[in-house]
């Protein structure tokens, strides 16, 4: 055997070992989808439960005490969430374009449409690139 000869079937044994491990790492692949497609649905399924038992808790059909307490953080959860989204609209109302005084530093603030205060003199607002004053 040449050298040309072992040159072609080391090139052919390296083809078919790269073909293998694509197969594998193919058929790897799919089962990863497959698997990650389960646990998709059983989130949903989860997520589905969680709501059926939270309409139970709601309802004040639901007798379990662990379940109650995680309900209970639910609606806790709801309320700050609330309180947070309100406080937030009364400040972007309020004080929508308006300058406000800095409280640690005393220097003038922009308020951006966007809510976000910047320091007056600042041409663009770095939290959504709108150009201020």
């Amino acid at each position: 055997m040449d050298f040309f000869d072992k040159m072609k079937d080391g090139i052919s044994k390296g083809i078919d070992t790269i073909g293998a491990k694509g197969k594998e790492l193919m058929e790897d692949t799919q089962i990863q989808l497959q698997i990650s497609s389960l646990r998709d649905r059983r989130h949903k399924a989860l997520e589905e439960l969680g709501a059926l038992a939270y309409a139970l808790f709601q309802k004040g059909a639901l007798a379990d005490e662990g379940a109650q307490a995680v309900c209970a953080t639910i609606v806790s959860l709801d309320q700050q969430i609330a309180a947070i989204q309100a406080e937030h609209a009364q400040g972007h109302q309020a004080g929508k374009a308006g300058v406000v005084a800095a409280p640690a530093t005393g220097q003038a603030l922009m308020k951006c449409d966007c809510g976000v205060e910047n320091v007056a003199g600042v041409k663009f607002c770095p939290s959504c690139g709108k150009k201020i004053g």
